[in-house]
């Protein structure tokens, strides 16, 4: 048992009133269980008077009810808890709800005992696979790499049973996690590939983006001309090493409410489908971080006023730190065009810049900024 579990377990025995068996019953309790069992409720530890008729996977409940001694199997739908980490007396059994997906849904919990079979309602909340792309589109050939989301462990994207496919052509899943699928990116692989993730049922999920996305470039900092005003900020590396040649990096003191752009120029196209309907494209990017972003805001403007008109506001929440790897961030376009009808002039002003509250240590990089589709 690691240290987290048991100090889970341990909180959960602490917030339960009387003395608990486990996996069994005491003498005065078997002596009670000579019947038929019964399910009269679900509470939860922290709270035992408010009964509960739903929840979710990893919670922890306390099914109630009589005759609850000698149980042979305890089921939600038709994934078995291991009895082992099940607390009973004979009218309480307090368990934490298995993370794993049902095959068959019944929406129930049923005890098994001598007595016979108990069963109650209980609906359990089943999270879906979430895929939301590379953590890195540019990582090179060869590197490894991953396809971020969320609940990759439920629906068994393993190295096993889950598939990475690279237009098409399965990949070596070389780990899985909770919210990451690792891989090597192929030898072969070129700008536009497009990559999907099966899990262990055959379903396929696209990943959203393209490998090397190279349309719509806004700024890339390939040549002077994709900067206007900043090129001091232009480097080629060698720290960070490069993710697509030279790249704008900021790393100085920036003051509180100082102006400081780092990334501007008025003569740039957007995609005409972008502009009309915001909703459906996204404004990508790699960016790096060799100290934390944590304070001060970052601002992305198209024609903005750099406060409210279609300009974003990037205020870390929580320190933003990739530890000196480069990273896809993605925002939806719609979060900052917010007046569509102020973009109507071919060449447009994008303006990227420092300016907000709180003195920044800044030490963070970017390339290739892209207004694609969403999808």
């Amino acid at each position: 048992m690691n240290f987290s579990t048991g100090f889970t377990k341990a909180l959960v025995l602490a917030l339960l009133a009387g003395p608990v068996a486990l996996t069994g019953c005491k003498k005065d309790d078997t002596e009670m269980c000579g019947g038929t069992p019964t399910l009269t409720s679900v509470t939860s530890p922290t709270d035992r008077t408010k009964v509960s008729t739903s929840g979710n996977l990893a919670d922890w409940i306390i099914v109630t009810g009589t005759n609850l001694c000698n149980v042979s199997k305890l089921s939600f739908n038709d994934v078995e808890v291991s009895l082992a980490d099940a607390y009973i007396t004979s009218t309480e059994i307090t368990v934490q709800i298995p993370r794993v997906v049902p095959k068959n849904v019944t929406n129930t919990i049923m005890v098994v005992t001598a007595g016979g079979t108990a069963t109650t309602s209980y609906t359990l909340s089943i999270p879906a696979l979430t895929v939301n792309g590379m953590s890195n589109e540019y990582a090179a050939p060869g590197s490894k790499a991953a396809i971020v989301g969320l609940n990759f462990d439920l629906y068994d994207v393993s190295p096993a049973k889950g598939k990475v496919l690279w237009n098409g052509t399965p990949l070596t899943i070389t780990k899985t996690t909770a919210d990451s699928v690792y891989f090597v990116v192929p030898a072969n692989a070129v700008a536009g590939d497009q990559l999907q993730v099966q899990d262990a049922n055959g379903t396929k999920t696209t990943v959203p983006g393209r490998y090397k996305d190279n349309r719509n470039i806004i700024f890339g900092y390939d040549t002077n001309g994709s900067v206007w005003g900043a090129t001091t900020f232009i480097t080629t590396g060698p720290t960070p090493a490069p993710v697509n040649g030279p790249y704008i990096r900021v790393s100085q003191q920036i003051a509180a409410w100082a102006w400081t752009e780092f990334s501007t120029n008025n003569n740039i196209a957007l995609p005409a489908a972008a502009v009309a309907n915001p909703g459906n494209y996204v404004l990508r990017f790699e960016v790096n971080t060799l100290k934390p972003f944590n304070a001060n805001v970052i601002k992305f403007s198209i024609d903005g006023d750099q406060s409210t008109n279609n300009t974003y506001l990037w205020k870390p929440t929580t320190p933003f730190y990739t530890r000196g790897q480069w990273s896809t961030q993605t925002v939806p376009l719609s979060n900052f065009i917010n007046k569509p009808a102020d973009l109507s002039k071919p060449l447009h002003e994008c303006k990227f810049l420092f300016h907000g509250d709180g003195a920044l240590d800044a030490d963070i990089s970017f390339d290739n900024f892209r207004i694609v589709p969403k999808g």
